[in-house]
């Protein structure tokens, strides 16, 4: 302890030692206890705060903050989240505000530990994300800046309640005038999102800028991607790179992710391959699952079976791109040994989580019973959810489906919409597709139109559309024939 501190500290003790005998005032307590803990003893100030009455909302404030950092005391968020409740209580709104991320980062169970019975609160604290946001909101509304920012957090990521976007912007914004780094950030992120209206990239900016000048590794790389694609003002590949550089170095692994991605593709600045892969691997090693998703697909040619592994990574992390590309290299032995079984439940787990080219696949192995029994049943339900979806070659196959009335009810006409509709699309498939529903599943036959799509599918080298010309000839004879007779 320095001398200044040491002669604080014998002066507050004499202080302490003369007070001691009587009572108090709020004020004179409280300056006391602060004093206590500049000179290094809040085990005294505790001591001291603990006498405090309920009713001494300041008092109790600063004694849940001891107990919430353990200082002078053994650290426990009940005993915290208790003192900040009786301030609370009096009106006290940074207690509010501290209550309020207790009651949401705070212990996640009731279930008592050993150590809880050595404190008057227990050792937990139960949450209530909607009593979080009530006092977040009540604490903004008396000036409390912090509490503003959290409100507009809450109700921009439906904590406590729903989303509300227009009430997160209205407490951000005032928080963000005075000087937050993190309102800032949380006033920028929806408008350059379009979470209320059009996207306003424009808007967002200026509050990037100031998130990003405070140093938040999130604002920079956010702003380096509007600088990288010119969103909301010039575009600046040199100044982005330089951001996410920063953000980066600090440890940000989005940032890495983006950084490396750049640098493979030549987007900000030359290509560095090198350079790409080893940011990319820096974000893959914090746990960016997109990173190691898209650090997997860069390295399956070179390395197989690492490739597989990073997938396998990612798949359990829930990236759904990842559960299709393992089940297809479980599928195909690239890596390793052949799983056809493992390659069907990662299929399976990327087509319920609603990967539409996952869905597409499943329908289609399910229809030749490629790792799964033959069933096309399940095809044509996994077809039309990838349909529904939008996957163009799943609506012609469930257009094939409803045509023939293979593994579901025959209905012509709602085999007509998605083949349309895959038409649109600019699907080849549709269009031989529809050649065949107009020549031979159509009641009438539209044999003129059918004939004009095979041709038009043959110059665009469908073999099979020779084929059905062939039929279709070979049909229209017999019916002249027939007719002749």
């Amino acid at each position: 302890m320095s001398s200044e501190k040491r002669g604080r500290a014998g002066w507050v003790g004499r202080v302490v030692a003369r007070l001691a005998s009587r009572r108090l005032s709020p004020a004179a307590r409280l300056a006391t206890a602060r004093d206590l803990v500049a000179a290094d003893r809040a085990g005294e100030a505790a001591r001291l705060l603990a006498a405090a009455p309920a009713d001494d909302a300041a008092s109790r404030y600063e004694l849940g903050r001891l107990y919430e950092t353990g200082r002078g005391v053994l650290r426990d968020l009940a005993d915290a989240a208790a003192c900040y409740e009786d301030a609370a209580a009096h009106g006290h709104v940074e207690a509010m505000t501290r209550l309020a991320i207790l009651l949401v980062t705070g212990t996640a169970t009731a279930e008592a530990t050993p150590i809880a019975a050595l404190h008057p609160n227990g050792g937990v604290v139960v949450r209530s994300p909607e009593r979080a946001r009530r006092l977040a909101c009540a604490a903004a509304e008396a000036g409390n800046l912090e509490a503003a920012t959290l409100a507009g957090y809450f109700h921009a990521a439906g904590i406590g309640g729903p989303v509300d976007t227009a009430a997160a912007l209205a407490h951000y914004r005032p928080a963000a005038e005075a000087g937050s780094v993190e309102a800032a950030l949380g006033l920028g992120t929806p408008l350059a999102g379009g979470h209320v209206g059009a996207a306003d990239a424009a808007a967002a900016r200026p509050w990037f800028e100031k998130a990003a000048a405070a140093g938040n590794a999130t604002a920079r790389t956010s702003l380096a991607i509007d600088l990288l694609r010119g969103l909301g003002g010039e575009a600046d590949p040199s100044r982005a790179r330089d951001l996410l550089e920063a953000a980066a170095t600090g440890g940000h692994a989005p940032a890495s992710r983006i950084l490396g991605l750049a640098l493979l593709e030549g987007v900000a600045g030359p290509a560095d391959p090198e350079a790409g892969e080893r940011h990319l691997r820096a974000a893959a090693a914090r746990g960016d699952v997109e990173a190691i998703h898209r650090l997997a697909e860069l390295v399956r040619k070179r390395a197989p079976a690492e490739a597989r592994s990073l997938h396998r990574r990612a798949a359990e992390r829930d990236h759904v791109g990842s559960m299709r590309r393992l089940a297809d290299m479980l599928r195909r032995g690239e890596g390793g040994e052949r799983d056809p079984e493992g390659a069907i439940r990662w299929l399976e787990a990327a087509a319920e989580s609603g990967d539409r080219d996952a869905q597409f696949a499943l329908g289609v192995a399910h229809a030749v019973g490629d790792g799964v029994p033959f069933d096309l049943a399940k095809a044509a339900v996994w077809s039309q959810r990838a349909a529904e979806a939008g996957h163009s070659a799943a609506k012609v196959n469930i257009g094939r489906f409803q045509m023939q009335g293979t593994g579901t009810a025959r209905d012509p006409a709602s085999a007509l919409r998605w083949l349309g509709s895959a038409f649109d699309d600019g699907e080849l498939a549709a269009v031989v597709a529809l050649g065949e529903l107009f020549a031979f599943w159509a009641d009438p036959p539209d044999r003129p139109r059918a004939r004009a799509l095979f041709e038009r599918a043959v110059q665009l080298g469908d073999l099979r559309a020779r084929d059905l010309l062939r039929r279709l000839d070979e049909t229209e004879k017999e019916t002249a024939d027939r007719c002749r007779a």
